[in-house]
């Protein structure tokens, strides 16, 4: 089998799917036939590429190259890739449309306000007195993301400053009340939910210096809590996952607060697979290694 790693694209998490990317080729050239692409966003030369190659290894983050666009061109030129389909893709990286199917299938998500025009009105009195996240709808890597805490009428300038922040990423802004708690994270592979992961950040939350700098953020895997409520995540993970028809794998992100309330924050179709990545880390915890790993995403995608 030939494997092309596809990374790098255009979006704003670039350096980070370079990094997946070079620890993916890495890995796989110990047992595959692979080459890697820096896609930049030129869709007619990947094309020309595809006839050589059995397999894409998709390791973009974010933008076109998470939200279902690569994945349709995909689709459309008949290639297996590693990830989700167009579809799930699509509904996955739009937070919003994700929080509601949750809602709708009576799950608990942060209260939020979604924001696709910041030119139109919008209240959030009823965050007075909360604290609040301001961060893009459709972006990851906590780029572009604020924590104000206690929000009321005197920090509407700090509001401001945060949402222009935002706007520097994406057009479309999601605001939801911050849940105070443990930051938690498991992964699904295949029909299988990976061990919960603690995330403790050095950082006041768990920003992209804390998400992409060694030593940064401590880890916990299995997490620090009890089995009752980690057998909850990995059902409500599991759940998540099909209800999206997310497929192969993915990493699904919570907060649980101090009452041990169970709220879903994103779920990520394309977790990054850097030295610091939160799914190697936590299939290492099943027992999976880095190499082995790869080689169950990639059976997974030829199924």
């Amino acid at each position: 089998m030939k494997i092309l790693v596809l990374y790098g694209g255009t979006s704003n998490e670039r350096d980070v799917s370079i990094m997946s990317g070079k620890s993916i080729l890495e890995s796989l050239k110990r047992k595959y036939i692979v080459d890697g692409y820096d896609f930049n966003g030129d869709f007619e030369k990947l094309k020309s590429l595809l006839i050589d190659y059995d397999l894409i290894f998709n390791a973009l983050h974010g933008g076109d190259g998470e939200n279902g666009v690569v994945q349709k061109f995909l689709e459309n030129n008949n290639i297996l890739f590693t990830g989700s389909s167009s579809f799930s893709s699509s509904i996955a990286m739009n937070k919003h449309k994700t929080k509601k199917i949750v809602i709708d299938n009576s799950l608990i998500t942060p209260d939020w306000v979604y924001i696709d025009n910041v030119k139109n009105k919008f209240s959030l009195k009823k965050f007075f007195g909360k604290s609040i996240v301001i961060k893009p709808a459709d972006e990851g890597s906590s780029i572009g993301l604020t924590i104000i805490e206690n929000f009321n009428n005197d920090k509407m300038n700090k509001l401001n400053v945060a949402i222009e922040n935002s706007c520097l990423v994406s057009d479309k802004i999601l605001i939801e009340e911050y849940i105070d708690g443990k930051e938690l994270t498991v992964g699904v592979l295949g029909d299988v939910a990976l061990p919960a992961l603690e995330i403790i950040p050095d950082n006041t939350y768990y920003d992209y210096e804390c998400k992409y700098s060694i030593g940064k953020s401590q880890y916990k895997v299995p997490a620090n809590i009890s089995n009752d409520i980690s057998e909850k995540l990995k059902s409500i993970s599991l759940k998540i996952f099909k209800l999206l028809g997310c497929c192969n794998y993915a990493r699904v992100d919570f907060r649980l607060s101090n009452e041990n309330k169970i709220y879903f924050l994103e779920i990520n179709t394309l977790p990054g697979f850097t030295s610091t990545s939160l799914f190697p880390k936590a299939a290492n915890a099943a027992s999976l290694d880095y190499d082995h790993l790869l080689d169950e995403i990639i059976a997974l995608a030829k199924k």
